[in-house]
C-alpha cells in the first residue's frame, strides 16, 4: 500500500491547500500574492521530498507539494482567464496545460540523463525542480503584473489602469477605451461584491454552474486519468517493455509524455475555433475507446485472473503473477514463484531459478497483447490532454462572477482531487479485486456516463466576456 499512498499524499494535500485558498487566504490576498507564496511552498516541497531520510519525511514533502499544486491548479486558469483577450482565452488557459505536459517529458528525459551518469535520480530531479521553482517566483516577483479585474475588485483602480494598459498595448486601447472598460468592470462588480461563500449553494444559477464545473472534474478523474499516470511505469514493465539498458527505464514514459504533450498542443490551437463543448465530446469518446481496448488488451496479457491468490504457483500468466509483490515469474520456467526462490537454486545440473518482475514476451499472443497496451496507452492519455485535460479548467475558470470565481474554483478543484484521491488509492486494490481488465473497463463507463450527465447543461463560452457568459449562466438559470 506505500506505493499508492506516496501518491495520494499529493492528492490529500491539494484538497488542504484548496481549502485553505477557499476559506483563509483567497478573500484576503491579490492573485499574484498566491501565486508566489505558492512558488514558496514548491520550493519547500521538493527540498523535503530531495532530501528525505525515511517515508514519512517523503509523504510530509510530498503532501507539501499537494498543497502547492492543488493552489497552482485553481488559480493559474483563473488568473489567465482574468487577463486573456476573450477571443484567445481558451488558447491562454488551455497553454498552462500544455506547459504542465511539456514537464512530462522533460522530467523523464532528464530522469534518463541523471540514470545514465549512475546519479540518484531522485534526488537530483527533486533537487532541480526546487531550483526551477525559486526561479520562476524571482521572474514573477519582477514582470508578471496583477489581475486587472482583482484589482478594480479590491477599489485599485490606477493600479488596474496601469495594467490594462501594459497587457494591451497602447495602440490597442485609447485611453477612453481603457476608462470604459474599467467603468464597466465597476459596475458588474459593484453588483456582486457582496457574494458570500454560501450563494454559490443558495442561488440557482451559482449551483448550476458549480455542478457542472465538478462533475467535469470527477469525470476527469474517472476517466483513469491519474492512476495511469502514477503507474504507467509499472504498466510498461508489466508488458515487458522496460529497457535493462542503463539510461533506459524511463525511454517508455518519455515517449508517453511526448505523445500527451503534441496533443495538448492540438488542444491550444482549436479549442478557440472548435469549441470547449465539441472538442470535450471528441476527446471523451476518443479516451473511452481507447481505455476499452487498453482492457483487452490486459485480457490477452493478464486474462482473468484475480491478484490475490494465495500461492503464487497459482498464477498461469506472467502478468498476473508480476501484479503480486510477493511473486516473480521465473521465465526460464515459464513458472510463477514466491519472491522467496530469486536466489539462484540449483534444480538440476543445468537449470537455476531467475526470478523477474519484468514479463519476457516469449508467445505471438504476449506480443499482440503487449503492443495493444502501448498503443491504447498512449492514445488514452492523448486523448485525455486533447480535452478532457485542459477543458475542466476552462470552463470552471470562465462560468463565475468575480466575487465568487475563486471560491467556486477551490470547490470545483477540491472534488478533482478528492476523485484523484479516491482513483489513486483504490487503483491497485481494484486492479487485485475485479482484474486489470475490469477497472480500464470500468474507467471508460464512468467516464462516458458521467460526462454524459451534464453535457447538454455545459454553455459554450469561446469567444465571450468573462462578465458576459456569467450574466447568460444567470439568465437561463431564472
Amino acid at each position: 500500500m506505500q506505493i499508492e499512498y506516496v501518491g495520494a499524499s499529493t492528492s490529500l494535500g491539494a484538497i488542504l491547500g484548496l481549502l485553505i485558498i477557499a476559506t483563509a487566504v483567497g478573500p484576503r490576498f491579490s492573485r499574484k500574492t498566491i501565486l508566489l507564496l505558492d512558488s514558496a511552498a514548491y520550493v519547500a516541497g521538493f527540498v523535503l521530498v530531495g532530501v528525505a531520510p525515511s517515508y514519512t519525511v517523503c509523504i510530509v514533502g510530498r503532501t507539501i507539494l499537494g498543497v502547492a499544486h492543488g493552489v497552482s491548479t485553481m488559480i493559474v486558469p483563473v488568473y489567465v482567464g482574468e487577463i486573456s483577450p476573450k477571443e484567445y482565452r481558451g488558447l491562454f488557459i488551455s497553454l498552462n496545460t500544455a506547459a504542465l505536459n511539456l514537464g512530462l517529458p522533460v522530467g523523464f528525459g532528464l530522469a534518463m540523463i541523471l540514470e545514465s551518469q549512475h546519479l540518484n535520480v531522485t534526488k537530483w530531479l527533486f533537487v532541480i525542480n526546487g531550483a526551477l521553482s525559486l526561479l520562476i517566483a524571482f521572474l514573477m516577483a519582477f514582470f508578471v503584473p496583477n489581475s486587472p479585474r482583482d484589482l478594480v475588485f479590491r477599489g485599485k483602480i490606477k493600479e488596474a489602469q496601469n495594467v490594462i494598459k501594459r497587457l494591451n498595448y497602447p495602440d490597442t486601447l485609447s485611453q477612453e477605451e481603457m476608462i470604459e472598460e474599467v467603468n464597466v468592470l465597476i459596475k458588474v462588480f459593484d453588483d456582486n461584491k457582496k457574494a458570500q461563500f454560501k450563494d454559490l449553494f443558495t442561488q440557482r444559477n451559482n449551483l448550476q454552474a458549480l455542478v457542472i464545473a465538478c462533475v467535469l472534474q470527477i469525470a476527469k478523474q474517472s476517466s483513469g486519468f491519474t492512476a495511469l499516470q502514477y503507474f504507467s511505469g509499472y504498466l510498461f514493465r508489466l508488458t515487458g517493455y522496460a529497457s535493462g539498458m542503463v539510461g533506459m527505464n524511463q525511454l517508455p514514459n518519455l515517449l508517453l509524455g511526448l505523445a500527451q504533450f503534441m496533443m495538448a498542443v492540438g488542444s491550444l490551437l482549436t479549442i478557440d475555433h472548435l469549441g470547449r463543448r465539441r472538442l470535450l465530446l471528441i476527446s471523451t469518446v476518443a479516451m473511452a475507446v481507447g481505455l476499452v481496448v487498453l482492457g483487452g488488451s490486459f485480457v490477452i496479457l493478464t486474462g482473468f485472473e484475480q491478484i490475490n491468490n494465495p500461492r503464487c504457483e497459482d498464477y498461469s500468466r506472467c502478468g498476473s503473477c508480476v501484479l503480486d509483490t510477493k511473486c516473480g515469474w521465473a521465465a526460464n520456467m515459464g513458472q510463477c514463484m514466491p519472491q522467496h526462490s530469486s536466489r539462484p537454486t540449483m534444480m538440476d545440473s543445468n537449470s537455476v531459478v531467475l526470478l523477474s518482475d519484468t514479463c519476457h514476451l516469449q508467445s505471438t499472443r504476449d506480443h499482440v497483447g503487449s503492443w495493444m497496451a502501448i498503443v491504447s496507452l498512449i492514445f488514452s492519455l492523448g486523448s485525455f490532454s486533447l480535452g478532457l485535460g485542459s477543458i475542466p479548467w476552462v470552463i470552471q475558470a470562465e462560468m463565475f462572477g468575480q466575487a465568487l470565481r475563486s471560491k467556486a474554483g477551490s470547490v470545483a478543484t477540491i472534488a478533482n482531487w478528492l476523485f484523484s484521491f479516491i482513483w489513486t488509492v483504490s487503483f491497485l486494490q481494484l486492479a487485485f479485486t475485479i482484474t486489470l481488465p475490469g477497472i480500464f473497463w470500468l474507467y471508460s463507463v464512468l467516464l462516458v456516463t458521467t460526462l454524459a450527465s451534464v453535457y447538454w447543461k455545459i454553455p459554450e463560452t469561446k469567444g465571450k466576456a468573462l462578465e458576459e457568459i456569467s450574466a447568460n449562466i444567470s439568465g437561463l438559470a431564472d
